[in-house]
């Protein structure tokens, strides 16, 4: 088994949409513009088995405050889950041999990054990798992650039952009130909503960068919608973008806007519908991590799936996250670019 770097944006691509577990965030450009936006370099490593791909794992690696780290995916990208994503092939093989192959390839990633010296590593796996043993042995300290998603193979009407009795009885006076829902690729009136939300002192972080989001959007124009909710006034009532590739996942969400209709659950309620329609199979909603979101989220009675992100890091290391995010929360709000 082999490790290197490619360069090679076809072959990374075509891999990635035939592997059960890629995802919009592994692709080529999305990748590079992660690391143009968050000052990083990026890693595409390709993990070879002879002549073989049997994994991709990008990494990002960035100097911060003297440390190093490497990332996957970096802060402040709401990239929930990156890391490795292995070939079609990979998952017929039997227990012996992945397992084989799985140590093999912790081994040469470790070796391969050991000349940047990091200080600080963590990974967040995708759901579909569950075998984190090797980076365990390694000394990796491992965390739980959750998110929410929901089988769209089912028939809708078995879906709409499942839902909480109030959520159903919401849901029913919402589709009387003359709402209509906009699909588009303009990231203003999102990003202004969820900018105001998050220059609270309170809040750890910043959002997503604007012009990243937008970066993201033009490189994506079909895999990633802004879907705006109104109401019979022309008012907003709710506002979120969508990635749909493969599974359609609900992204970044702007917070609830102060109206009389529940335009955030209402809006959701249409997009599953839309997403089976379309004939995706998995619809996932992001904030299952959250406490604040999960009341509400979990009323859709979603399946709550589980992925595993690791962290190693020595002395230096435990500060350079904090100072990651402190310094990108006090750039927001000093100078209110986001």
């Amino acid at each position: 088994m082999t490790v290197s770097k490619i360069d090679d944006k076809d072959t990374w691509d075509t891999f990635i949409d035939e592997s059960p577990s890629g995802l919009l965030f592994h692709k080529w450009d999305y990748l590079h513009l992660t690391a143009k936006h968050t000052g990083s370099t990026l890693l595409p490593y390709a993990v070879y088995n002879g002549d073989e791909i049997i994994s991709l794992f990008p990494l990002f690696y960035r100097r911060i405050h003297g440390i190093n780290a490497i990332f996957s995916p970096p802060p402040l990208t709401v990239i929930p889950h990156l890391g490795c994503v292995t070939s079609r092939e990979f998952q017929g093989f039997k227990q012996s041999k992945k397992e084989f192959l799985l140590g093999m390839m912790a081994k040469e990633i470790r070796e391969e990054i050991q000349g940047l010296s990091p200080n600080y590593l963590s990974i967040a796996f995708v759901p579909e990798f569950r075998d984190i043993r090797h980076y365990l042995w390694d000394q990796c300290s491992p965390m739980v992650r959750y998110t929410y998603t929901i089988n769209l193979e089912r028939p809708l009407e078995e879906i709409w039952k499942n839902f909480h009795s109030l959520l159903r009885k919401k849901l029913k006076k919402e589709e009387k009130a003359g709402l209509r829902l906009e699909r588009s690729n303009d990231t203003a009136t999102l990003h202004r909503l969820i900018s105001d939300r998050y220059r609270d002192p309170s809040l750890a972080i910043p959002p997503i960068k604007r012009e990243y989001l937008d970066d993201l959007v033009r490189a994506y124009p079909d895999r990633i919608s802004v879907y705006t909710l109104y109401d019979a006034e022309d008012e907003i009532t709710a506002v979120v973008a969508a990635q749909e590739y493969k599974r359609f996942l609900l992204w970044v969400g702007a917070p609830k806007i102060e109206t009389s209709h529940d335009g955030n659950a209402y809006l959701q309620w249409l997009l599953i519908q839309r997403a089976q329609a379309e004939g995706y199979r998995t619809f996932e909603n992001m904030g299952a991590n959250n406490p604040d979101l999960i009341f509400f989220k979990s009323k859709f009675n979603p399946d709550l799936r589980t992925y595993f992100e690791i962290v190693k890091k020595d002395t230096l290391g435990a500060f350079s996250e904090w100072a990651y995010l402190s310094f990108a929360k006090r750039l927001m709000m000093t100078t209110g670019r986001i």
